[in-house]
């Protein structure tokens, strides 16, 4: 414990030095995918777009859901996740790379959205994308993207920069001070992005579908895949010895936001779909009629019972909370389960549905470049924000 309270120590026990292979390989995985992918976006754009939206809408969540945690934290001032908050900024690296890599999506706005191609509908569908035109075009639709991905790329970039501020140049208070004000702010303009961002990237994937639940049920999805991907880092680093005097405490907490995020997500979810079926309007009841048909009804069925029922009924354990060997896989279980929600949500509207080959490529072209830079922007930076003031604090935090 000696090293909590000597900062000097925590900068030479805990910095990260490795990574360099695992980095390297991953930017080749990601490099390798994505040659695939500008070959399959000309061979197979009714699928191969669509695959990569999947992947790309995956990997934004973990990220968004990295950046609320770090708000959130420093927004209530609280204490305990000083303890583990470096391996979340780290993850920040990445959004910057996710500006770049949306322009394949805006490429394929034309397979992907109902909305660039109206003449194709008939009736009140028709009418209802003309209307949306002054909106949804691909123009406006790219500039209000950039918008959304500039802001939280400097977010990011600001909250990571700030809090390794603290040990390059001291004054952890007036840093501490900066990043609470930055986080006041930052979290409303975070949330109604992202919603919008929900609104337009993912929803208007159907033509007639409506739901003002979206927004809320993405950032939901955010939450949840970011604090499955944080238990996953920390129970990493703290295997090799890299993340500091982690206690079971630590991880008890780290769970309780996994079960409460599992929860706000299947009540929106479920919200959402009561709603639709009161209103009992075709346009509603269609859309999920296609996810409830084929290979799609395996994944609803997933969905209730394996990313719902057993992880909940699993994170009410008290033991199992405070325990890495049992808590991370579990993390990982809903960060997997977490794609597929996506794949179901995304896929169906495409014109070659269910699962593809190239739903795997694609993974593997976003999360190897973005995983990969942000390792290796990683390297020679503590795993530990020892500089700020409640570091010590944060790993005496106890819970019971």
């Amino acid at each position: 414990m000696s090293t909590v309270e000597a900062p000097g120590n925590a900068k030479r026990d805990f910095v990260v030095r490795g990574g360099g292979v695992a980095g390297a390989l991953s930017l080749a995985l990601g490099v390798s995918g994505s040659a695939v992918m500008i070959w399959a976006f000309r061979a197979n754009p009714a699928r191969a777009f669509h695959s990569y939206l999947t992947a790309y809408a995956f990997v934004l969540t973990v990220l968004l859901g990295c950046l609320a945690f770090v708000m959130i934290g420093h927004a209530a001032n609280a204490i305990w996740p000083v303890a583990v908050r470096r391996l979340a900024e780290a993850s920040l690296v990445g959004l910057p790379l996710l500006a770049i890599l949306f322009v394949p999506v805006v490429a394929g706005a034309a397979w992907l959205y109902p909305w660039t191609r109206p003449s194709e509908y008939a009736g009140p569908v028709r009418r209802v994308l003309e209307a949306r035109r002054s909106f949804m075009s691909t123009g406006f639709f790219a500039g209000r993207a950039a918008g959304y991905l500039v802001l939280w790329a400097v977010l990011g970039w600001l909250l990571r920069r700030w809090s390794l501020a603290m040990e390059r140049r001291g004054q952890g208070e007036r840093f501490a001070a900066r990043l609470r004000a930055l986080s006041y702010a930052g979290l409303p303009l975070g949330a109604l992005t992202a919603a919008f961002a929900a609104f337009e990237w993912l929803m208007s994937l159907s033509p007639e579908f409506a739901s003002t639940m979206f927004g809320a049920y993405f950032i939901g999805m955010c939450l949840l895949s970011g604090t499955a991907w944080l238990i996953v880092l920390v129970a990493f680093a703290d295997s090799r010895g890299r993340a500091g005097p982690i206690a079971a405490s630590h991880y008890h907490a780290l769970g309780r936001l996994l079960l409460a995020f599992l929860i706000f997500l299947g009540y929106l979810a479920f919200f959402q779909f009561m709603l639709c079926w009161i209103g009992n309007k075709p346009a509603e009841i269609s859309w999920y009629l296609a996810r409830s048909r084929g290979v799609y009804a395996g994944e609803s069925l997933f969905l209730v019972v394996g990313q719902l029922t057993l992880p909940l009924l699993a994170l009410l354990s008290y033991r199992l909370k405070r325990q890495r060997a049992t808590l991370a896989p579990l993390a990982a279980w809903c960060l997997a389960s977490q794609y597929l929600h996506l794949h179901w949500l995304v896929t169906a509207d495409s014109r070659v549905p269910g699962v593809h080959w190239l739903d795997l490529v694609a993974l593997a072209a976003v999360g190897g470049l973005v995983f990969g830079f942000g390792l290796l922007q990683q390297r020679g930076e503590a795993a530990v924000a020892f500089a700020d003031p409640r570091f010590a604090a944060s790993f005496r935090y106890r819970s019971r």
